[in-house]
């Protein structure tokens, strides 16, 4: 498979010096950062997931096509396609998350969400670049 050209990526940051879990997303065709997000200390799973259930929103929101999500986290595509997370640590957004997952199933059916390969295609484009 080619690297992909259209659709949305996203990924989390997690910056144990500064406390500080982020997750955005960017358009993949223009480069456009979609949203940014600051969650304060959390995880990267949790950022990874958030990132996932926002761009879904984002897409519902916009009417954006195609309906396609990258991320580069498998965990984050687990929990998204189980629609919670295994995390231990509890907090309104990932509440609300599973809440929006379960509540809006049949539209969020429509959205495909795929494992970006970084080792066949580089860098995810919403990479933080701060590895």
């Amino acid at each position: 498979m080619c690297r992909p050209v259209r659709g949305i990526a996203t990924d989390g940051a997690h910056s144990t010096k500064n406390r500080m879990t982020r997750y955005r997303a960017v358009d993949i065709s223009t480069g456009e950062e979609l949203f940014n997000v600051s969650l304060g200390n959390q995880t990267i799973n949790i950022a990874e997931f958030l990132g996932v259930v926002e761009a879904v929103k984002y897409i519902i929101e916009h009417n954006y096509s195609p309906r396609t999500i990258y991320t580069d986290s498998l965990t984050a595509i687990a929990w998204f396609k189980a629609k919670q997370t295994a995390s231990k640590k509890r907090n309104i957004a990932i509440k609300k998350a599973e809440v929006f997952l379960k509540a809006f199933a049949a539209d969020i059916a429509t959205i495909d969400v795929h494992h970006w390969d970084n080792r066949e295609w580089g860098e995810i484009p919403a990479d933080f670049g701060e590895k």
